[in-house]
């Protein structure tokens, strides 16, 4: 039986024994080993055993040892180890393990605190690389408190990170704002007024923190004490007021140092840390080439890359462990998979990858004879429009194409020939877009390039004998004021030959990461290799917009007399130079006139709110235009920086950007703090609007025009 339980027993049986006996017998003491002396009476009281607490435990931790248990750990015996061989473990420690030490137990404290531990203390501070030394008023236990220790003197707040060195303390918000503890310039100078505030405030340590200058309240009380002892005496307070500069020189100095070891000691812990995970990145895809993804690895394209850096198991300073290898294994062999399946992809169009590359580096003499902003065919245009270099990207893979095939030696001369016909075909290929009812009629107009005889354009007799009142080119009817398309990808209202040009309809398609025919794979090719596709590579990119066709004939009834009769004879450009300026009585209302140049007016009408309305515009008058053309360039400032799309770079040859874009663009990519406009970057093709008509609705206030605006 345990002993707990006997002392149970005992207790048992005595209170039982109390019921019959009030004043029990003298007895003999029971010997240790449990035998008596002699004979015991029933009612012979047992001994009297000490009461011990329920939940008290013996040395072993419990009244009977069980399987696991251990001896409690104590360092109470530490402090009876010899001093030196105490100190010298003490001197390995860092000097905040030294600060914990000193509030673990009394003898601790005790000893570490004394003086004979100094030694000890300054042999800790210099396992810290680069830490100052002690600053004489401070004591070496008082130092690593504050330069190791973040909570707050005065409140005792934890995670106080704020160091004011010069006052030597942590100071959290709140206390910042208590007047006890610290207090600001301002009030220094109302606490001496009696004094000359400038140098009385030399003879304080000040901390600029926050845009404010700040002092320890005690310091200030101290320092009216000591001015108080002065009595007014001339040669005591000089003498006081030496000590206390110097004294708070000496602070403010040990500050800045102690502030700069402070930041070198960030900067260093931030770049180990780059390190660190920098090395945990090696040793995961170390693992995951281990795993058998090697080959694939070599060609991690950058967004799975980004991916794989901003995995919150990947992004961590700390080395790969098996442990930690067998918690993200999974994961990280499910990013494998997509890299294989990337790469597998990449494998299928690799021959077209390559054919691209080569004739991007071919065919620079293109643009280099067609500066920008000229139109000019892309590579990805040459390839698939230009049947010499179409007939060279369809060989087949084994078959291996040299740059010497893309551009042969005899070919110099006829690169501007690749321009034009690039151009020509292009034309082509719009003009079947135009509706037969937006067309001329064969006798007004017979295209001279012989593409309308094929049956999609305006047919001409078979013996091409009709007879026409007037021959026109192709671009003529392209260029005409009539003549608008829009991009099935964003909505744009584009014209000829801004059309030609435009992102959406060179926008690369998306990557098929599982092709299954050569289609799929010359699609993945464009986007990997160029980053565009042809122009309408889908075929349903552009689209006629009969709703600005007849939007724009409502325009030019206003502003021409005739317009009626051949309005494909009036290009954009006459309507340009016009520059009427037109007034939408639908959304006019409130005092303010909706006024627009005539390219947004036909934007304006096609947008849904006006599609299927009769909406009346209204011209206005020479006044109120020259009036209008005076107001736009200031109203259009913010639009013209942050908003409007109508830059492009000339080194690159870079898709249309704002203004704000394209200066980011000069310094980032091109070193450019101030580019030049026209020399660095210009107007681009695809701009939203040029000159300084705004490519948008202006509102003014009625009362500032003479028209009479129709409703």
């Amino acid at each position: 039986m345990s002993s707990c339980s006997t002392q149970n027993l005992r207790r048992s049986s005595r209170l039982g024994t109390k019921q019959y006996q009030l004043k029990p017998e003298p007895t003999e003491q029971p010997k240790r080993n449990g035998s008596t002396s002699g004979s015991a009476d029933i009612g012979e009281r047992p001994t009297k055993r000490r009461r011990r607490n329920a939940n008290a435990k013996d040395d072993s931790g419990s009244c009977m040892p069980g399987k696991g248990s251990r001896r409690k750990k104590s360092l109470s015996m530490l402090p009876d180890m010899p001093l030196d061989i105490l100190y010298e473990i003490f001197a390995h420690l860092h000097p905040y393990d030294l600060l914990h030490l000193t509030r673990t137990t009394k003898p601790l404290r005790v000893l570490l605190m004394s003086r004979s531990a100094t030694t000890v203390w300054k042999r800790a501070r210099e396992n810290v690389p680069g830490l100052p030394d002690c600053p004489p008023d401070l004591s070496e236990p008082a130092f690593a408190n504050l330069a190791f220790d973040p909570h707050c003197h005065f409140c005792i707040k934890a995670r106080v990170w704020t160091v004011m060195w010069t006052l030597r303390v942590r100071c959290c918000k709140t206390c910042l704002k208590d007047s006890t503890a610290v207090v600001t310039l301002g009030e220094v100078f109302r606490a001496l007024p009696r004094y000359n505030p400038l140098k009385t405030k030399a003879m304080l340590p000040i901390e600029y923190l926050n845009d404010s200058l700040y002092c320890l309240t005690a310091d200030l009380n101290k320092l009216l004490e000591l001015l108080d002892a002065c009595n007014h005496d001339k040669d005591a307070f000089e003498a006081l007021a030496t000590e206390r500069t110097n004294a708070a020189k000496m602070q403010k100095e040990s500050g800045i140092e102690l502030e700069a070891w402070r930041l070198a000691e960030i900067s260093r812990r931030k770049e180990e840390k780059t390190t660190l995970t920098l090395r945990r990145r090696i040793q995961i895809l170390q693992r995951l080439s281990d795993s058998g993804y090697a080959e694939e690895l070599k060609y991690v394209p950058d967004d799975l890359y980004e991916r794989f850096t901003e995995k919150a198991v990947v992004n961590q300073p700390k080395e790969i462990t098996d442990r930690i290898w067998n918690n993200i294994k999974e994961s990280m062999l499910l990013w494998a998979e997509e890299v294989r399946t990337h790469y597998l992809m990449w494998q299928r169009s690799a021959h077209y990858i390559n054919r691209l590359s080569m004739m991007s580096q071919g065919l620079v003499d293109i643009f280099e004879a067609h500066p920008f902003p000229q139109i000019v065919p892309s590579v990805a245009d040459l390839s698939w429009h230009i049947p010499f270099y179409r007939d060279l990207m369809e060989k087949d893979r084994d078959v291996a194409v040299t740059l010497e095939d893309m551009v042969p030696e005899n070919m110099e001369p006829f690169l501007e020939g690749l321009v034009i016909l690039w151009r020509v075909d292009m034309a082509q290929r719009l003009y079947p877009l135009i509706p037969a009812e937006a067309r001329p009629t064969p006798e007004q107009f017979e295209c001279t390039c012989g593409h309308h005889r094929s049956g999609s354009g305006a047919e001409t007799s078979a013996g091409g004998s009709a007879a026409v009142a007037s021959r026109y080119d192709l671009s003529t009817m392209l260029k005409a004021s009539t003549t608008w398309f829009r991009c099935t990808v964003e909505g744009c209202l584009l014209d000829f030959p801004r059309i030609l040009t435009h992102e959406c309809a060179k926008r690369a398609p998306p990557l098929n990461l599982h092709p299954q025919t050569q289609e799929d794979d010359l699609r993945n090719a464009y986007n990997l290799a160029l980053g565009e596709a042809p122009w309408n590579f889908s075929g349903d990119a552009i689209t006629y917009d009969m709703e600005a066709h007849r939007a724009t004939q409502n325009i030019l009834r206003l502003v021409l007399e005739d317009a009626d009769k051949e309005p494909w004879k009036t290009d954009k450009f006459a309507l340009d130079d016009l520059d009427k300026r037109f007034v939408c009585g639908e959304c006019s209302a409130d005092g303010m006139l909706c006024v627009m140049p005539w390219r947004v007016a036909v934007e304006h009408l096609t947008s849904d709110e006006h599609t299927g309305k009769d909406v009346t515009l209204t011209v206005l008058n020479e006044a109120d235009r020259t009036w209008v053309v005076d107001q736009e360039p200031e109203l259009s400032q913010d639009m013209i920086i942050d908003v409007w799309k109508m830059w492009g770079c000339v080194e690159c040859r870079s898709s249309v950007m704002t203004l704000n874009d394209i200066l980011e663009h000069m310094v980032d990519d091109h070193d450019m703090a101030f580019p030049q406009v026209g020399v660095d970057y210009h107007l681009h093709p695809d701009a939203a609007t040029f000159g300084d008509a705004p490519a948008s609705e202006m509102y003014y206030p009625e009362g500032m025009f003479t028209t009479s605006i129709l409703r």
